[in-house]
């Protein structure tokens, strides 16, 4: 094998057994009196707190604020694949005395488990955030440590999560036993001091803090302030008054820019498992969002968070309508209006870096036109404009997001397509599927593909049969050598360098099923015994 050939397939072995890493969790509290539902980036976030619902002293619950936003934000976030739990207790003016009273009591603390079941029951939610933030030493801590036990039980016996929020720092009244019955806690690293009160050597500390003591980096994230203090102005409102986005000091009011909070991001990614943010409306939108500041450096350690983006593959986008997304050959605003996916319908899915895509239609990529105007395929390169943001939707359609935070409308076939909606939505939703073929398969896929068969000729070839394999039909594999005390992994791999089946057959002959695998170019790689077998199979 010549030498650069080796180079390769040793990069593409360790790019292939990379482990996946636990998704990042990014979770931004949305108060009940601050915050428009319709303008959250959900394509930034994994969670939302709705803040706050409040107990009573016998473990009921008090009537919850703006309970149609709470709703409102549960149906959006949901069709965006956000969860959504309810933040119960909060700073609250100090007053903790509900907590302290229902903990203490058996019949309250059931009273109140049984009512947060049956609210997180009525609102559809994912989980319950319990800011119990300053239980008292001695027996309030223990009560707090049976109460979580109790929630956690009956949370998770039904799927649903259990977090807590906490202190920074000097949090002694929560006891370690408590680390194992949450699912993450949200460390409050601010309000430290009335000026420099979340500096990163705070967070920095903070962490350290709650990980010396035993809470694992699965269960830490780490909270970031969108405020300033001692003013307690928004950032938006420091923004608007003049401060610069990247600083943390303006008119001597202290804050978190864009700097300190990628450095925080980045220090939540090394020993932590995400980040908290208090809270969502006090952000600006644009080029100057904290919240996007997160998500650049979530992007840069982790690629495409969504990480279902089909990259070389060419495909074809039906709206709601059940109609197909014409590229117009590039002479006209796109349209969604056509039949069938002829040329001007396929679109091949490009890596545009940092995470997102771009769509090629006949040599053209298509623009958002940065939701000025109707979308168009007429650009020659990939500038800000021709870069989308791939969303699965929970119902299994997809979304693209533009840079200018629109979403591709097909606005139902009538006129043409637009990139200036904020929210997802039917018009905003479609399904796809990979033109059959070696279409699919990009230069890029197919330089690797030869790569790959250049390596398993060295080693020697595997026996496939049929190849190309009808397309839900089954193939036949029979390996060279077979060492019946070693395991055998054999991975079928897209053109975008996903694995889309795998299975440990353990076998010298064995049968791989396509199933629902779309149409297209792949390639077979076998582990086995030390040994590595690759092959082109097409699926038609």
């Amino acid at each position: 094998m010549k030498p650069f050939l080796k180079l390769l397939a040793i990069l593409l072995v360790f790019a292939l057994n990379t482990t996946a890493q636990t998704p990042f969790r990014v979770i931004g509290y949305m108060p009940s009196w601050a915050g428009n539902v319709n303008q959250v980036q959900y394509s930034k976030l994994t969670h939302i707190n709705y803040a706050f619902l409040l107990p009573t002293s016998t473990g009921g619950l008090q009537a919850i604020d703006n309970p149609a936003k709470l709703q409102s934000l549960v149906s959006t976030a949901h069709a965006n694949n956000v969860k959504v739990l309810i933040s119960v207790g909060g700073w609250n003016n100090g007053d903790d005395s509900g907590f302290e009273s229902l903990a203490a009591n058996g019949t309250y603390r059931n009273n109140f488990v049984t009512n947060m079941i049956n609210f997180v029951n009525q609102y559809g939610l994912d989980g319950v955030d319990i800011d119990w933030e300053y239980p008292d030493a001695g027996a309030s801590a223990n009560n707090y440590v049976t109460l979580m036990t109790q929630l956690s039980t009956e949370m998770h016996n039904r799927g649903k999560l259990l977090t807590g929020a906490i202190v920074g720092t000097g949090g002694a009244s929560i006891l370690n036993s408590a680390f194992a019955l949450v699912d993450f806690y949200n460390l409050m690293a601010y309000d430290y001091n009335n000026f420099d009160h979340s500096t990163y050597t705070y967070a920095s500390q903070s962490v350290s803090y709650w990980r010396g003591r035993g809470l694992p980096a699965s269960k830490t994230v780490l909270g970031v302030p969108f405020y300033g203090r001692p003013t307690w102005e928004s950032y938006a409102q420091l923004v608007a008054r003049g401060a610069n986005p990247y600083a943390d000091v303006f008119d001597n009011v202290g804050y978190n820019g864009i700097t300190t909070i990628k450095q925080k991001t980045n220090l939540a990614f090394d020993q932590g498992s995400g980040v908290m943010i208090w809270e969502l409306s006090q952000d600006v939108t644009g080029a100057n969002s904290l919240l996007s500041a997160i998500h650049d450096v979530v992007v840069t350690r982790t690629g495409n968070p969504g990480g279902n983006a089909p990259i070389g593959q060419t495909i074809w986008l039906r709206g709601n309508n059940n109609l197909y997304v014409s590229s117009e050959n590039g002479t006209q605003a796109m349209n969604c209006n056509r039949t069938s996916a002829q040329g001007w319908e396929q679109f091949t899915v490009v890596d545009a870096g940092g995470g997102k895509i771009a769509l090629r239609s006949q040599g053209k990529y298509v623009s958002s036109e940065n939701g000025a105007q109707p979308i168009t395929c007429n650009r020659t390169s990939v500038q800000d404009w021709e870069k989308f943001t791939w969303i699965t939707n929970s119902n299994g359609t997809i979304s693209l997001q533009g840079n200018n935070g629109g979403y591709l409308c097909s606005e139902n076939g009538t006129q043409a397509m637009s990139s200036w909606r904020t929210t997802i939505g039917t018009w905003e939703s479609f399904n796809y599927g990979a033109v059959s073929g070696l279409a699919a398969l990009s230069a890029t896929t197919a330089a690797v593909a030869e790569t790959h068969m250049a390596v398993a000729e060295e080693a020697a070839a595997i026996n496939v049969y049929p190849n190309p394999v009808p397309g839900g039909g089954t193939f036949t594999v029979t390996l060279p050598h077979y060492n019946p005390k070693a395991p055998v992994k054999a991975s079928l791999i897209s053109a975008g360098m996903q694995p889309v089946i795998v299975q440990q057959p353990n076998a010298r002959t064995f049968t791989i099923s396509t199933g629902h695998v779309a149409g297209g170019a792949y390639v077979l790689e076998v582990q086995h015994d030390n040994k590595r077998y690759v092959k082109k199979i097409i699926i038609q």
